[in-house]
């Protein structure tokens, strides 16, 4: 080839390349700032947030918004929105928002970093919970701390990573965030941040049992001096938490009754329902069943959402309240629900780890940070292109490799976890199992002490006593005075033999399986103790035993008075079901 067409064509290609360099350098002048109006809608979002809202939504309808301020009203409107308290009704729009500004991160990283940490809010009003609400506002905290960003923008971040991870039951990393957006209120100097996030510090607390940290709170709660009507009820509601967690369940019943009549007025079902149980709950401490199980049925009435896995708390209360009370149809019923929604639990505990989220974003910000770098090395990627195209194959090729090596590693990372879900679920099936397995050998053993005596009671009972009872009325017999008198004999003979002692009912291990006393503390009681002991142990009351033992109920009463006595005195533990026998 010639010398000159080798000059020409080096010439062009030069050319080519300063040609594309400066097209990817030059921005449109609409974009290389956010329209003036925008920015002055912006410094208002967060006082008079419903007038922005409604502006800033007339103007993406009007659709004549580049679309980077599309971006950025899309943002605003979110903020706006936040603030008076309207839920979006999908993240579509603070989505496309984020997606925007990640191409420039860096033209403006102020609004960069509100778009991730909207898009975090957005998602968990949406009902959210997991790693998609958790990771953007999580790196926009990261991103945060080399661009200053406005702090009632870092409050709501804290504040949000908080309580995303109270609903995940991280309550310690919760506490954190809840401290670090406290301070932050602090210096705001606004009550009504101050107040939401101290409120939100308390229930954190009291959930993971730091009544100490919690009175604290709810005294500072207590002095807020102009609370509203919905702050004054928040607080009535963390007083009488606190006050049943205190054992004083009486003054928590006293601002539940309150609260009760409250919200039966305005109709709210959810206030209703923790209303409900939380007197049932109280009514339970205070040794009122009965109570207990008509204010728990009616917390059940009020649940809205059935298939909510956490409401089986509520069904679980029912349940136990009504075994309490040996009404086996409502607790049969109530078990039922906590088992459907049990599995439930189990699944949402397994698939919602959060923590494992700090693992996941760890992985998420790498890949994102992949991407951004991808996204600012596209001009050099095309000068590449041009200059060596064989070059750009073969990096081509390695990075094809090298991702799909990733996607085979990230593939046998997520089976391993499936595996291990599966294994979780299983060992809880068989805990399940082994819970059954023993409540029917439970049921199995009172049915092999209780159904043969009965069967001897009735044998005896009803086929000697009734007929040597019909012998002593006979009018012929009673002018036979020797006859009357060996039919009396017989019949206290009879009362006698009838008297339920035999040991062949009761053996050392059948009575230790009933009543859980060692072999070697059973010693230390007659045939008779043990008998009542066991007949207590299987829920007989005093009327059934007074039948079962031929005497009389006051001296059942006598008995078991006298029993107990004695096993305090020897220092054998009571039985659960012998301490509540009145």
């Amino acid at each position: 080839m010639p010398k000159t067409d080798r000059l020409l064509k080096s010439g062009f290609y030069a050319g080519l390349i300063l040609l594309l360099i400066s097209l990817a350098a030059c921005r449109p002048a609409d974009e290389q700032q956010p329209a003036e109006n925008l920015v002055e809608l912006d410094s208002m979002a967060y006082r008079y947030p419903k007038y922005i809202y409604n502006v800033v939504n007339n103007l993406i309808k009007q659709n004549q918004l580049t679309s980077y301020d599309r971006a950025y009203a899309g943002l605003i409107l979110s903020i706006a929105a936040d603030n008076m308290g309207r839920t979006l009704p999908s993240d579509s729009m603070i989505s496309a928002t984020v997606d925007v500004f990640a191409r420039r991160p860096d033209y403006t990283p102020n609004n960069y970093i509100r778009a991730l940490i909207y898009q975090g809010i957005t998602r968990f009003h949406a009902g959210i919970t997991d790693n998609r609400a958790y990771l953007p506002i999580k790196e926009a905290l990261i991103l945060s701390e080399t661009t200053p960003t406005d702090q009632k923008t870092m409050q709501k971040a804290c504040y949000y990573l908080g309580v995303i991870h109270t609903k995940n039951n991280n309550v310690s990393q919760a506490h954190e965030y809840f401290r670090q957006a406290y301070v932050i209120a602090e210096n705001l100097k606004d009550s009504v941040i101050l107040f939401k996030t101290c409120r939100e510090m308390y229930w954190n607390r009291m959930k993971a049992l730091d009544f100490l940290t919690a009175r604290t709170l709810l005294e500072t709660l207590q002095s807020f001096s102009n609370a509203n009507k919905e702050q004054i009820r928040d607080i009535r509601n963390a007083e009488a938490l606190y006050y049943n967690s205190n054992k004083r369940y009486r003054t928590a019943l006293k601002i539940d009754y309150n609260l009760l009549r409250t919200d039966i007025q305005n109709k709210d079902s959810n206030a209703l329902l923790a209303d409900y149980y939380r007197i049932s709950d109280n009514y339970k401490y205070l040794n009122q069943p009965d109570s207990a199980l008509h204010y728990g049925e009616l917390a059940t009435r009020n649940i809205r959402d059935t298939t909510f896995y956490l409401n089986y708390y509520y069904y679980l209360n029912v349940a136990e309240l009504a075994s309490q009370m040996k009404n086996w149809d409502k607790s049969t019923a109530a078990y039922q629900q906590v088992y459907r929604l049990m599995n439930k639990t189990i699944n949402n505990q397994l698939n919602t780890q959060i923590l494992e989220l700090e693992r996941k974003y760890d992985l998420a910000s790498a890949e994102n940070r992949a991407m951004k770098l991808k996204n600012n090395n596209i001009i050099l990627q095309l000068v590449l292109i041009i200059l060596t195209m064989g070059l750009i194959i073969t990096l081509l090729i390695f990075r094809n490799r090298s991702r799909l090596q990733k996607e085979q590693e990230k593939s046998l990372q997520q089976e391993k976890k499936i595996l291990e879900q599966k294994q979780l679920i299983a060992e809880a099936n068989e805990k399940q199992m082994m819970l059954d397995k023993q409540l029917a050998e439970r049921k199995l053993v009172e049915k092999q002490f209780v159904i043969p005596i009965y069967r001897q009671i009735s044998q005896r009972n009803n086929a000697i006593k009734n007929f040597l009872l019909d012998l002593q009325s006979n009018s012929h017999i009673a002018k036979n005075p020797q006859i009357l008198q060996k039919i009396e004999t017989e019949y206290h003979d009879f009362v006698q033999t009838t008297n339920i002692s035999e040991p062949q009912f009761l053996t050392d291990e059948l009575f230790s399986g009933l009543t859980g006393i060692s072999s070697e503390e059973s010693r230390l009681f007659n045939e008779s103790e043990r008998m009542m002991m066991a007949f207590m142990a299987t829920g007989s009351d005093n009327q059934q035993m007074a039948t079962l033992m031929n005497t009389s109920v006051e001296s059942i009463r006598v008995r078991k008075s006298k029993l107990k006595k004695k096993m305090l005195e020897n220092k054998v533990k009571i039985p659960e079901k012998m301490e509540t026998e009145g």
